[in-house]
């Protein structure tokens, strides 16, 4: 976990430095305000249960986000984004006496500054077309956990969480002017493991099905936005 975090944060400062180096390059630099919503797909702890019992689906909800960022030049930004979330967990099945589905859901708000890379480059203003790639580190809270109903795991929950998340990104802009676009966003994040409210122990983990072999929580999204641009020339 420690070496993931450093790979993270090492990305984004490169970044970041990157852009300072290079501000202005090619006479362009511009605020950017970006509003999103779509799908995420959540994979948390005995996420199978939900396909085993017909409720695949369930495991997607809704999400949306607001970013407020800074393009140093036609290929570098940064941004700080604030994301609101409704997302689906289980509780254990198999070891549960008569086993049993025990699906719930929880709230949450995550922030993160991420790195942009426009991989145009620096000098590619005409091009409507803007692919981009990001990375950036965060907090995720949750909270309003709804009841699972399981006969013991429901008592070891944490139902108000803030943990450390990691995640990176793609981003498929098209630019209609210089201060307006819309664009599709695929992104997966890591948290650490209690952000659904459950922490296996290793023992849990290797001595039981249903739990991840590995400390986090991931959700995968898709969203749909439009983003407005400030150019300082």
């Amino acid at each position: 976990m420690k070496k993931i975090t450093l790979i993270f944060a090492s990305l984004l400062l490169g970044i970041t430095a990157l852009s300072a180096q290079n501000a202005f390059v090619g006479g362009h630099s511009a605020w950017t305000i970006a509003v999103q919503g779509g799908a995420m797909y959540s994979v948390n702890e005995n996420r199978f249960t939900y396909h085993e019992n017909g409720h695949g689906w369930d495991l997607v909800t809704p999400q949306g986000s607001l970013a407020i960022g800074y393009e140093f030049t036609e290929g570098l930004g940064v941004r700080v984004s604030v994301g609101y979330g409704k997302n689906a967990s289980a509780c254990n099945s198999r070891q549960t006496s008569g086993g049993g589905f025990y699906p719930y859901t929880f709230k949450s708000i995550n922030g993160f500054v991420d790195g942009t890379l426009d991989l145009n480059g620096n000098y590619a203003k005409e091009r409507a077309f803007r692919p981009r790639l990001y990375a950036g580190i965060g907090l995720g809270h949750t909270y309003s956990f709804t009841d699972p109903k399981h006969p013991w795991q429901g008592g070891f929950m944490t139902t108000n969480n803030t943990v450390f998340g990691f995640r990176g990104g793609f981003i498929a802009e098209y630019d209609f002017a210089d201060w307006f676009g819309i664009f599709a966003d695929l992104c997966g994040e890591a948290y650490r493991d209690n952000y659904n409210g459950l922490q296996p122990t290793k023992e849990d983990q290797s001595g039981y099905t249903g739990y991840a072999g590995f400390p986090l929580d991931l959700r995968a999204m898709l969203s749909f936005g439009v983003i407005f641009r400030i150019n300082n020339k």
